[in-house]
């Protein structure tokens, strides 16, 4: 399952190259300070920089507010062409909320109980808990999916990931898609470099969320482009093999990103756009279904098309 990789020599190299992201306040959604990713800042006019394919802008975009799609579900574009069910769930943290009045980091919290709940009860009722790229090709073929598939993708790379989840996936032999935003690597409440490395090495999948987590349908193409370009080189660089996968941060893009991620290498991009159902023109697109604030079991049941639980599991 896993990728063989010099993983110490490279997760010590790529500290070397990344600066520590400021700090990050609140649910951690703000858009961090541009930070370098391969000592590169955007912005940096110096003419030190190779910038060959002139992605750098002359200053770093305004930080945006908060545009909240991981808590506003919208709906999935009209299908044009046949459609392949398979719930992608994606979650933020696992954790108890710290802070009872922040209604955000509520409702983008999970906590460990809720999500070893969940993870049994797919145990319990048959689940196949297969990977996105499984998805995927089952979504091109129409077909070869297991009985009651279900993908699992968590967003923005926090410590929880590596500290919280991971454990109780392992128990259950499940994997996993984080989509990590490089430029908070190491920061407060993020996974470390050698955390990220070290969970592709246990085989999960590590997928980009740009640098700064950013509206990309807010920013300039070339702001667009770079946070997209250099969230895929510092994983690159760090894992040592190519990363194919990206997340919209807060589900906001428009066509020129979706044409754009697929022209940088990634062959899926996921939305917040709410759906379990999807066709092979979709694939820049996908549907997910967002899991926390800690869901009663028999609404989780219902995401992902399974039975009621028993009375036993919901006492769990």
């Amino acid at each position: 399952m896993g990728r063989s990789a010099s993983g110490a020599a490279r997760a010590g190299t790529l500290v070397l190259l990344l600066l520590l992201p400021a700090v990050v306040a609140g649910a951690g959604l703000r858009p961090a300070a541009p930070v370098a990713a391969l000592a590169i800042v955007p912005g940096d006019a110096s003419d030190d920089i190779d910038d060959p394919d002139g992605l750098i802008v002359a200053h770093p975009a305004k930080p945006q507010q908060p545009v909240l799609g991981e808590l506003t579900p919208q709906l999935s574009p009209v299908p044009s062409g046949p459609l392949t069910y398979v719930p992608i769930l994606y979650y933020h943290y696992i954790r108890v909320n710290p802070n009872p009045g922040d209604r955000v980091g509520f409702g983008l919290s999970t906590p460990p109980t809720v999500f070893r709940a969940q993870m049994q009860y797919l145990a319990d009722q048959g689940f196949h808990v297969i990977s996105l790229h499984q998805a995927v090709v089952a979504v091109k073929s129409h077909g070869g999916l297991p009985t009651r598939p279900v993908v699992l993708t968590f967003d923005d790379g926090y410590a929880d990931f590596f500290t919280v989840a991971v454990p109780i996936l392992h128990s259950h032999g499940f994997t996993a898609t984080d989509f990590v935003v490089t430029g908070r690597m190491g920061g407060s409440g993020f996974m470390t470099p050698g955390q990220v490395l070290a969970a592709d090495g246990q085989g999960f999948t590590i997928g980009a969320h740009t640098v700064d987590h950013v509206a990309l349908a807010a920013q300039t193409p070339a702001r667009a482009a770079w946070e997209m370009k250099q969230s895929k080189l510092t994983l690159e660089a760090l894992l040592g093999h190519p990363v194919i996968d990206f997340a919209y941060p807060y589900g906001s893009f428009n066509q020129y990103d979706m044409a754009q991620a697929k022209s940088l290498g990634f062959e899926t991009a996921v939305s917040t756009l709410s759906g379990t159902a999807h066709y092979a023109g979709q694939l820049m697109e996908l549907s997910r279904v967002r899991i926390g604030g800690g869901l009663p079991l028999t609404y989780f049941a219902s995401v992902v098309g399974g039975p009621r639980p028993t009375p036993a599991e919901l006492r769990a």
